[in-house]
């Protein structure tokens, strides 16, 4: 499964929201996401990958794809980290 797959489930389940407006919606804001919305799922995100996403990596999250994108790069540098 792939990690927007997986957040877009994590909205689903933890926010409560339909999936259609999910796959439709090209910012949290149109999803139907509000910054208190969008730290739940982010918590959610990180539970569910195992990571932490810095604070300054948020200010760059404005879409589902974004978070997405960040929770790979974090996830890819955490399995780097433990092969080495």
């Amino acid at each position: 499964m792939e990690t927007f797959d997986i957040i877009r489930r994590l909205a689903v389940e933890t926010l409560g929201i339909a999936e259609e407006p999910l796959e439709r919606a090209k910012t949290l804001r149109e999803a139907g996401i509000d910054s208190l919305a969008a730290i739940d799922l982010i918590y959610a995100v990180e539970a569910r990958l195992g990571i932490s996403v810095p604070v300054e990596d948020l200010a760059n999250v404005r879409s589902l794809r974004d978070l997405a994108v960040v929770a790979d790069r974090l996830v890819t540098r955490k399995v780097h980290s433990h092969e080495d």
